[in-house]
């Protein structure tokens, strides 16, 4: 970096136009919801048989994504976020992984996290040591394209549990919340519009899930 670009910084203040962007979105506190039984092995020797379906994803503004949901990303890039600390293997969206994700993740979870089991988008993440998911929120441009039979994000939910239990350096940001010593199959529900990120600065990778699904009436 050069110092020019450290006064830049400094002048834009862009950490203040995030927070306005977000305002009380940020205070939002979550609890637990849930807790499913997960094949651990497993889950680790699929992301091993589909390395080649994974999308190797970093931050950077998608032809996909609304008006500012790239703004926010061209934001993390100007603050220093990029494909050398914000890298993952992401599973789900190539191939038949998404339908792999749903088996492992079996009809008994299903009914347990009171999803529609013909409208779930499953996302496996896998962050090194050192990556993470910058600050960001979630508006399921994917999930809905997907699935044009759900009528926006009033009738669907996100959920997050990780696949592994928590190792040193693993922490999930949910606005107010922050998530560490989680155990296998613990979840948590992501409001929508609720800002959140996640950080593997420990020495292990970090496998977690994040589910999108239509709710059950």
């Amino acid at each position: 970096m050069e110092k020019e670009q450290y006064i830049n910084l400094l002048e834009e203040r862009l950490w203040e136009k995030v927070d306005d962007y977000f305002g009380d979105l940020n205070k939002v506190t979550v609890e637990q919801i849930n807790h499913i039984d997960l094949d651990v092995d497993a889950w680790i020797q699929f992301s091993k048989d589909n390395f080649h379906l994974a999308d190797q994803n970093y931050e950077e503004p998608k032809a996909h994504y609304v008006e500012e949901m790239n703004w926010l990303s061209i934001t993390n890039n100007k603050l220093g976020r990029n494909r050398y600390n914000s890298f993952e293997l992401n599973y789900g969206k190539q191939g038949d992984t998404n339908q792999k994700l749903i088996k492992l993740l079996g009809e008994e979870n299903i009914d347990k996290l009171g999803i529609e089991q013909d409208c779930i988008l499953v996302r496996l993440l896998v962050n090194m040591p050192g990556n993470g998911v910058p600050w960001h929120e979630d508006a399921a441009e994917s999930y809905l394209r997907m699935f044009p039979q759900v009528n926006g994000l009033e009738e669907c939910t996100r959920l997050w549990f990780p696949v592994v239990d928590w190792c040193n350096g693993h922490a999930f940001q949910i606005g107010n919340s922050v998530l560490t010593h989680w155990k296998s199959g613990d979840v948590w529900n992501i409001p929508w519009g609720v800002p959140h990120g996640s950080t593997n600065f420990g020495y292990n990778l970090k496998y977690t899930v994040s589910l999108t699904g239509k709710l059950k009436k």
